[in-house]
């Protein structure tokens, strides 16, 4: 009878422990390993968000015009490779002296926990890329074929 129960006590713990393995598995997803956050399925909408609450900080009301399901950014390429440029129109205040401001956010998606901002500007005018400020690109053509 003894052994009887010592194997009916020794399954409810194999269970045990299995289900709460199994259990463990199902609620708690296994962790994303570090992926770099411009590299994310989710990347050009996580930037517009963090750019929003950039500018947000700036402004005491903010009304976003536009919404990140479909986000303006722009990436840069080359050595700045993760680096993005979002844009995002707010809707103006009475001393802003438009009725739509727009703004322009450099972020750096190279990390693996949240975008860094980088710059933060407001455009005059509406969007623009002022290219003097990017970096010069040499030829990739040689210089015999250059003719």
């Amino acid at each position: 009878m003894r052994r009887r129960a010592g194997g009916y006590v020794l399954a409810v713990m194999v269970g045990l422990v299995l289900g709460a393995g199994l259990g463990r598995a199902l609620v708690y997803p296994p962790a994303e390993p570090a992926t770099a956050m411009y590299r994310r399925s989710a990347a050009l909408g996580g930037a517009c968000e963090a750019a929003g609450a950039e500018i947000s900080k700036l402004r005491r009301a903010t009304l976003f015009v536009d919404n990140c399901s479909l986000p303006v950014v722009t990436p840069l390429l080359g050595e700045e490779e993760g680096q993005v440029i979002v844009t995002r129109m707010v809707e103006g205040a009475p001393d802003d002296g438009a009725p739509r401001v727009i703004y322009s956010v450099k972020m750096d998606g190279r990390g693996t926990e949240k975008w860094q901002v980088l710059e933060l500007r407001r455009a005059p005018r509406g969007p623009t890329l002022d290219a003097s400020v990017l970096p010069a690109k040499r030829s990739t053509t040689p210089a015999s074929a250059q003719r």
